[in-house]
Formats: structure tokens, sequence, C-alpha cells
């Protein structure tokens, strides 16, 4: 069978692609950084050829009820090695990395414990990584993301925190799998930001939200 753009997946990734290519490539709106605009711009673009969100599925992670509020993270062995991984692929590349996250949430406590490194060729200069991220991260096998911010504000210092075009993503992982999420960020080689945020309640600031690996 030849000549089709495919269907499912395929089909939304030709069509994404296809959105992209007609994008104006001005118009980043002032004080914007170009590669977290970028990163929005797909994710939008993504959110709107994905169809709508499946229900949740029940999985033990989840649990039929809310699993209680977040009160702090932590990370697995295994999950700070990948971590590591991650950070030091973004520097070689100079460009930013994401994966999905995925472990356990019980006694206020979320436990990454798996990390799935997202294949760089799934980005390109319009954040495609972004629905991607969203299409690939959900429940019940992961429950949220980790990307990289390799960027610094003055040359020195780096943003340890997420961006506005970061929370707009965020925003649309929640709406897309509706269900409780945990989003970290990698500012340093050894520093990490973690955020939760769902209908069990968020944990968005505070020194809760800082760990390492």
């Amino acid at each position: 069978m030849g000549g089709g753009c495919g269907t499912g997946a395929d089909g939304r990734r030709h069509e994404l692609s296809a959105r992209v290519e007609h994008l104006p490539r001005r118009g980043v709106p002032t004080g914007v950084d170009r590669t977290s605009w970028n990163w929005l711009v797909g994710a939008l673009l993504g959110a709107l050829v994905a169809g709508p969100a499946p229900l949740p599925a029940q999985d033990a992670r989840y649990g039929v009820g809310a699993p209680g509020p977040v009160q702090r993270f932590e990370l697995g062995a295994e999950a700070k090695g990948v971590f590591h991984t991650l950070w030091e692929s973004s520097v070689a590349a100079g460009a930013e990395r994401a994966a999905c996250i995925g472990g356990v949430r019980e006694g206020g406590v979320a436990r990454v414990t798996r990390v799935l490194v997202l294949d760089p060729a799934d980005a390109d200069s319009m954040g495609i990584a972004a629905a991607v991220s969203i299409e690939k991260c959900g429940p019940p096998d992961w429950f949220g993301t980790v990307h990289t911010h390799i960027a610094h504000r003055d040359g020195r210092h780096p943003y340890p925190t997420f961006s506005g075009a970061d929370r707009g993503v965020m925003r649309l992982w929640l709406k897309r799998w509706a269900a409780d999420g945990v989003f970290c960020l990698l500012y340093s080689p050894t520093d990490a930001h973690c955020e939760t945020e769902g209908d069990s309640g968020s944990l968005v600031a505070g020194p809760e939200t800082g760990t390492s690996y």
C-alpha cells in the first residue's frame, strides 16, 4: 500500500510535521526564549492532532482512588544513572533532551524509578519533542516527564525552574491524560527541580521540589 500518510500515530506525526513546516518563523513574543517557544508550539500542534484523551487506565501505581498529595521527591539509583546520561548527552549536543519518567506515589513521596529517554530524532526546530513526550509519557507506564535546561541566563547561572513554555506543556499533559503528573527539570550536572500537579494536589515551590541525582 503506497502513497498514503499512514494512520494512527504515524499519520498524526505526518500531519504535525506538515503544519510545522508552514508556521511562520517570526512572531516569538518579546522576552520568550526561542527554544522554549518552539517547544510549546510543537506541543500545541501535537495536541491538535492527537485526538481526544483516553480514559486514564486503572493501575496499581495510580489506584482507583487518589494517591494523596506529594510532599517530596526521591530518585531511585537507576533513575539517577539515566538522568546523568540524559544531562551529558544534552550538553554534548547543545540541545535539550527529554525522557518519560515512572515510578510510585505513596506515603506522600513521588519516587522516580524508571526513565525512558526519548529519541532526539523526534525533535526538530519547532519542538516536536514536546508533542512526542505528551503522547508517549502517559499512564499506566509513565507518570510524567523530565527534560534538561542547559542554557544559562548570564553565561553562569542556570534556570533552576520551569519556564512559562514548559508549564504550558505540563498543562497539556494533564489535559491529555486526566491523571496526576510528575515533572522534573535537570538544570545542572547534579541538580534537579521536580513538581507534581493534579487532582490530588500540587507541589510546585519550596525546598521539597529540589533534589540531586
